[in-house]
């Protein structure tokens, strides 16, 4: 079986991509952006349709917002000029590298998201979207067993290449970044939610109005959004959304084998994981 790479990076089989990958990112880190769009690039599998459906709802002060995210999704979309005639502001999402970013947005001081999953949860919600998802499976494969799954996730042999060198990069992005890049944490957002939407509405200069901010977070909830779906296809982004869910199927040795790769790939990290 064929597979999709870009310097080594592994990429899933979305039409632009099968068509030219490479130009199509080099497009998009020349694609033009205005000051007030919003950019989302976050490793798969962290939270991205999560602040698809609350960012949107921030922006416009309103409940009623909901969009597809593979309308706005820079690899997906078929035409990146489609993407001009949106109005104001955009929420524009993608799973590539920091260096990918659009170098216009960068010199603009546009404001960036970035939302951090822990890497067991990332990699079991991996495994079962990509053991769904056409777009995966007919470019590359994904094994059926977890182990054999999270040996490649492990190695970086998975779509969109290594979460730890990706969150590490990110994480050196931030530092030379601060003013108009803002890191969350997945598990901060589930277990501290009103604390978490407070952050990211001050980040956004939205409303911070408790009331609003509690009534956007529910209508977000995975629970919620799942209701609203419609086709099959959608519906494989949506699993569980819950914290510590590895923990019901990484085996000892799964576990044991994780934590080593963690600790030597993670040992000068700042990042603040949670596991559970």
């Amino acid at each position: 079986m064929a597979t999709l790479r870009v310097d080594d990076l592994l990429l899933p089989g979305f039409p632009p991509l099968l068509k030219d990958a490479r130009k199509r990112i080099e497009d998009i880190e020349n694609f033009p952006t205005r000051k007030e769009d919003i950019l989302l690039f976050n490793y798969p599998k962290s939270g991205n349709h999560w602040l698809n459906a609350i960012i949107p709802r921030l922006l416009r002060n309103s409940l009623d917002s909901d969009h597809k995210q593979t309308d706005q999704m820079l690899e997906f979309v078929e035409d990146l000029e489609s993407l001009k005639s949106m109005p104001s502001p955009r929420v524009m999402t993608s799973h590539l590298l920091s260096r990918n970013l659009p170098k216009d947005h960068i010199a603009k001081g546009g404001k960036i998201v970035h939302i951090i999953r822990n890497p067991k949860d990332v990699a079991l919600s991996a495994f079962h979207h990509y053991n769904q998802d056409p777009h995966v499976t007919e470019v590359h494969g994904v094994s059926k067993e977890l182990s054999t799954f999270l040996d490649s996730f492990l190695k970086g042999d998975s779509v969109y290449g290594s979460w730890f060198d990706r969150e590490r990069e990110w994480e050196e992005f931030a530092k030379k970044n601060i003013e108009n890049f803002y890191v969350m944490y997945y598990e901060d957002l589930k277990q501290n939610g009103m604390e978490s939407m407070k952050k990211l509405s001050t980040f956004l200069g939205t409303s911070t109005d408790p009331k609003f901010l509690q009534a956007v977070y529910d209508t977000c909830s995975i629970e919620e959004v799942k209701k609203r779906l419609e086709s099959p296809f959608e519906k494989i982004f949506h699993r569980k959304g819950i914290v510590g869910d590895w923990k019901s199927s990484f085996t000892d040795a799964d576990n044991k084998k994780f934590d080593q790769v963690y600790k030597e790939k993670m040992k000068d990290s700042k990042l603040k994981i949670r596991f559970s």
